[in-house]
């Protein structure tokens, strides 16, 4: 029985599966899934099911995306305005009640709604990233009218990216990857076994990589 709204992972501790993982910047925002409340309403919700309001540009995307699919999707990804932790919570918490819309959605996963609905997905994570990329190609590709009410103001702009992935075959390249995430300014990196499925728990599946948790084990130099 699922547990949570997403999949959650735990902290590093310094060993990969063999052959290696998926390696991804973890982007310092709020983690948002897109999917169907209890009301039938689709929108942007925090792993705790708060709703992230001024996000529309988003879920407009998001539709063109589901429809090249062909079924209802479940996207799961990071929300931040302005590239910043502090920025996005300005914005979730009183932000928004100005108007307007703010943030980018950093997706890194995607499934059909009835396989979330049911606890998670079989489908391994390289093959749910390949066919997520594939159905934005196609979207950013076929966008021929301007979103109702935008006035032309999405024009040239990028709501919703694919998160790209890096492989990591050992200890050092992981540090090596996290090292230059950390030098750009970023939070860290999420290591992913690439033929895992989706469960709505925590699990060692997804494994993050941050600077505070670095002395808690002995890594690899």
């Amino acid at each position: 029985m699922a547990t949570q709204l997403v999949q959650l992972a735990d902290d590093w501790r310094g060993t990969l599966p063999e052959g290696g993982v998926m390696g991804e910047e973890k982007i310092d925002g709020w983690r948002a899934a897109r999917f169907p409340g209890i009301t039938g309403i689709t929108r942007l919700w925090t792993r705790n099911g708060i709703p992230i309001e001024g996000a529309d540009h988003i879920l407009y995307r998001l539709d063109q995306i589901e429809r090249v699919a062909g079924v209802p999707l479940f996207f799961d990804g990071e929300f931040q305005v302005a590239g910043t932790l502090d920025a996005t919570k300005r914005w979730c918490e009183s932000g928004w009640r100005m108007g307007g819309e703010a943030g980018i959605y950093h997706l890194f996963d995607a499934m059909p709604l009835v396989e979330w609905k049911a606890g998670g997905c079989d489908t391994p994570l390289f093959e749910r990233k390949a066919a997520l990329a594939r159905w934005i190609k196609v979207a950013e590709a076929d966008q021929w009218e301007w979103r109702p009410g935008s006035r032309g103001r999405d024009e040239g702009a990028t709501p919703v990216v694919l998160i790209e992935d890096e492989w990591c075959s050992s200890p050092r390249e992981v540090m090596d990857l996290a090292r230059r995430v950390w030098a750009e300014g970023g939070e860290g990196l999420m290591l992913k076994r690439w033929d895992a499925p989706y469960r709505r728990n925590r699990n060692d599946a997804w494994m993050k990589v941050k600077q505070c948790n670095m002395n808690k084990w002995r890594m690899a130099a």
